[in-house]
């Protein structure tokens, strides 16, 4: 029996990387989940799963994150970690600025973020100890090249976790961030294909020296999600092989250690 049994949790972006991690390790440790992404078909990986159930819409409709909650409630009668996960990040250069893309990044990012936290709210007031993790970034506590509407809603979202969790605390909900790196995703894994110096760049800014997996940051996301972390609300906890700890000034010692895309 793990510490979430008996317990039911909301995923978002769960077709792959950090959301699939995510939603397996919570489900490995006893919760019920309902695993949502706008791929329909990188949520077949549910399909025969009675911890799952899946569902496939766009995280910026009002009513698609109505449709989770009462797929939710329906299904397992409770909402006690709700993880916002789903997330999109184009480049470009500012000067270059595509508002239409712009538009996007923040409506995905964003905005369905909070439509998520509100649609959710009653069912994980009902809790009495709901948690709410969301998905940020070190690109939301710093700067980026050529990553400008990214840095810019991911930083909106390191600051909608604090406020959130002013808000949420009377109701004993609990609401914290995790802010990923790099790490071995769809958003990465492209990079490492098509153009590998970039990739090796990356590795160099990391103090370990290597790129982190979805199942590291799954671990910390689903601690936060627990009742081991009952007395922790309002933190954002960077996941990034140490790059936070480096004043930019100088890059790490050392350089990438063979065959670390491979790890």
């Amino acid at each position: 029996m793990g510490e979430f049994s008996g317990r039911a949790a909301i995923v978002t972006g769960a077709a792959s990387g950090i959301g699939k991690a995510t939603a397996e390790r919570l489900a490995e440790q006893g919760a019920r989940v309902v695993a949502a992404d706008v791929d329909e078909d990188g949520l077949a990986w549910v399909r025969g799963n009675d911890a799952f159930v899946a569902r496939a819409g766009d995280v910026t409709s009002v009513a698609f994150n109505a449709d989770l909650v009462e797929t939710c409630s329906r299904a397992f009668g409770r909402l006690d970690a709700l993880v916002l996960n789903a997330g999109i990040a184009p480049t470009g250069l500012l000067q270059d600025a595509d508002l239409a893309s712009f538009d996007r990044v923040m409506e995905v990012n964003v905005r369905g973020v909070v439509l998520g936290l509100q649609a959710a709210l009653p069912l994980l007031r009902s809790s009495g100890t709901g948690a709410v993790v969301i998905t940020a970034s070190i690109s939301g506590l710093g700067g980026d090249p050529g990553m400008w509407a990214y840095n810019t809603s991911k930083g909106a979202v390191v600051n909608l976790v604090r406020a959130a969790c002013l808000d949420l605390a009377r109701d004993g909900i609990r609401v914290n961030g995790v802010c990923p790196g790099p790490i071995r995703t769809g958003l990465t894994e492209p990079v490492g294909r098509e153009t590998p110096e970039l990739m090796d760049e990356m590795l160099r800014s990391v103090p370990l020296q290597r790129i982190g997996e979805p199942s590291e940051v799954a671990e910390l996301i689903a601690f936060l999600a627990s009742p081991r972390a009952s007395f922790i609300t309002g933190v954002l906890v960077p996941v990034d092989g140490g790059i936070g700890a480096n004043a930019g000034n100088f890059r790490p010692a050392g350089g990438p250690t063979s065959g670390a895309e491979g790890q």
